[in-house]
């Protein structure tokens, strides 16, 4: 009796061990949300007449091979775009979290000004969000928000104002979240991404004006000027195997976790520009703004002390059955 009982201990703590090593579930999150209001694009000098205009919203979400793409150009609300447990419902840009299997995206241009810029009767407002969670040990995941418009419009030649500028106001909120358990594979990696950008070109498609917001006024801004650059909107926030068990958060503009549907306009950085003096004749501009997480999860490894135990009650299943022969 007590030697089948000497038996039975090696035997449950390597048994325990390899059901620990096997199914240790290790989490991997990925959000990136932006919240654009109050644009204003008007003629700051000279005449300027809007020809057309095309917006775009946009979303994907994508889980282990699962694709949905929602939206397109001539859309001013996007579908939600979901794959796996989603409980976010449309237009709620708000963090679901890490709970279960899942990939989402969301874009939603609220107000435009667009076709009638310029000038512009209202403001506009566009409020991205892109989400990923992931609770098996491994697998990929990725999803996007885009918003964005091309309008055509002409500098018109008038008697004292042969040229003209064109001015950009607006406030941001951008926030993102990355986060990898600390016993996920070594080539893991959580990204979330940022992009807003206004480029004007002429009718030979030259650039002529482009603008990234990157935190730093004056900089990200080829021809024009800029005042105001209350925070950088084309970044990314990551995270990967040397840098897991951290949660990493973006806010700059201390605006803290988006709240309600995510659709606010009660806090924000400001950015305002003009582009040099535009001559007569055709032009396109083109925003685009676009929020996007990317998630690669690889199958967790065993903590040393887990190998360890696991080693330890390997062998004594060796000295067992030693024993068993020897008796």
């Amino acid at each position: 009796m007590k030697r089948s009982h000497l038996k039975l201990i090696p035997a449950a703590a390597a048994l325990a061990m390899l059901c620990a090593a096997g199914s240790a579930q290790a989490g991997g999150y990925g959000y990136s949300y932006n919240n654009i209001f109050g644009l204003q694009i008007a003629a700051a000098t000279g005449s300027i007449t809007a020809l057309n205009s095309t917006t775009i919203s946009r979303s994907t979400a994508t889980l282990n091979g699962v694709s949905v793409i929602q939206g397109g150009p001539g859309i001013l609300d996007s579908p939600r775009a979901a794959v796996g447990a989603v409980t976010k419902g449309e237009n709620d840009f708000t963090q679901q979290g890490p709970i279960g299997n899942f990939s989402r995206g969301d874009a939603q241009i609220v107000s435009t000004q667009f076709p009638s810029f310029p000038p512009g009767s209202t403001s506009t407002q566009a409020v991205n969000v892109a989400e990923v969670h992931l609770a098996d040990p491994a697998g990929t995941a990725d999803a996007s928000g885009r918003n964005g418009s091309t309008t055509g419009f002409s500098v018109n030649f008038v008697v004292g104002s042969p040229t003209a500028t064109l001015s950009f106001d607006f406030l941001s909120s951008p926030f993102m979240q990355v986060f990898l358990q600390s016993n996920v594979g070594s080539l893991s990696t959580a990204t979330a991404n940022l992009v807003v950008t206004f480029t004007i070109t002429d009718s030979t498609g030259a650039t002529v004006f482009n603008w990234t917001p990157d935190g730093v006024v004056g900089s990200g801004i080829s021809g024009g000027t800029e005042s105001a650059d209350g925070a950088n909107l084309n970044t990314s926030l990551a995270t990967n195997f040397l840098t897991r068990g951290n949660l990493f958060t973006y806010d700059p503009s201390g605006c803290g976790t988006p709240t309600g549907t995510g659709v606010g306009t009660g806090c924000g950085s400001n950015f305002s520009a003009v582009s040099n003096a535009l001559t007569a004749g055709n032009y396109t501009l083109t925003l685009n703004a676009v929020e996007s997480v990317d998630l690669v999860k690889q199958q967790a490894t065993p903590e040393p002390g887990t190998l360890a135990l696991l080693g330890l009650g390997l062998a004594g299943l060796g000295y067992a059955r030693r024993r068993k022969v020897a008796a």
